[in-house]
């Protein structure tokens, strides 16, 4: 060690070299540290910048009027369910839910206060184990079938500043409220195809700000697959 020590230290040119080297190396180290932080905070400007130009849905206190044809028109009810020895999930339903004079109506004009239009809006119940929401229209054919729904889709674009109004209906003594928790979550895409979701507080006619979703969050809400197999195997609620 101490004779290419000593080499180095009689030789110009190889130490020269070896110093060329030492930097460039630590420059290479620096520069991708740089890049990567640089990497790092832009990532963090376009997010921060995504979220600002989000969309957004406001309950606009505006005054409503019976006769007035609501856009959205959704049915929500408790049920039971019974599992074959099959595996087969049924969902059974009250006698008189296809009673509609026996229906209480709930009815909200959201607005889109946001900085983007919403190319989709998915209306989802958040408590899969009890609760089913649909088309109004379509309540017959679940009930028939002993199927079971929990969003309704409205793909229809949702433009800046627009207001569309919603009409849910529902058996007076179903207990459709929930105390700590949103009863609805309103999932959309907006005008960028980033995902959000919104709780939506119907008792309290309360909606919380968009926070981000993935997407497999958002097909969560949309489709029954992980509540099926809940309903199977009832530990994994």
């Amino acid at each position: 060690m101490d004779n290419i020590l000593e080499f180095i230290n009689n030789n110009a040119i190889v130490a020269s070299l070896i110093t060329f080297f030492i930097t460039l190396i630590t420059q290479i180290i620096f520069r991708k540290s740089d890049r990567k932080y640089n990497e790092k905070n832009e990532s963090k400007k376009e997010g921060k910048q995504q979220f600002l130009d989000k969309a957004e849905l406001y309950i606009e206190d505006l005054k409503q009027k019976t006769e007035e044809k609501p856009d959205i028109c959704l049915f929500m009810t408790e049920f039971k369910v019974t599992v074959t020895n099959t595996k087969e999930v049924l969902f059974n339903y009250r006698s008189d839910i296809l009673a509609k004079e026996k229906y209480k109506h709930l009815r909200f004009y959201l607005k889109n206060i946001g900085n983007s239009d919403i190319k989709q809006l998915d209306i989802c119940v958040t408590n899969q184990k009890n609760i089913m929401l649909c088309d109004i229209e379509l309540i017959k054919t679940i009930v028939k079938n002993k199927f079971v729904n929990y969003n309704y889709c409205y793909d229809r674009k949702i433009l800046k500043n627009d207001v569309i109004l919603i009409d849910i209906a529902y058996l007076e003594d179903d207990i459709i409220f929930n105390v700590l928790s949103s009863e609805l979550l309103l999932l959309f895409k907006d005008s960028y195809d980033n995902l959000y979701g919104q709780p939506f507080f119907i008792q309290q006619r309360k909606l919380y700000e968009p926070y981000r979703v993935s997407s497999k969050e958002y097909k969560m809400y949309i489709l029954p697959d992980i509540a099926l197999e809940c309903f199977k195997n009832p530990w994994l609620w």
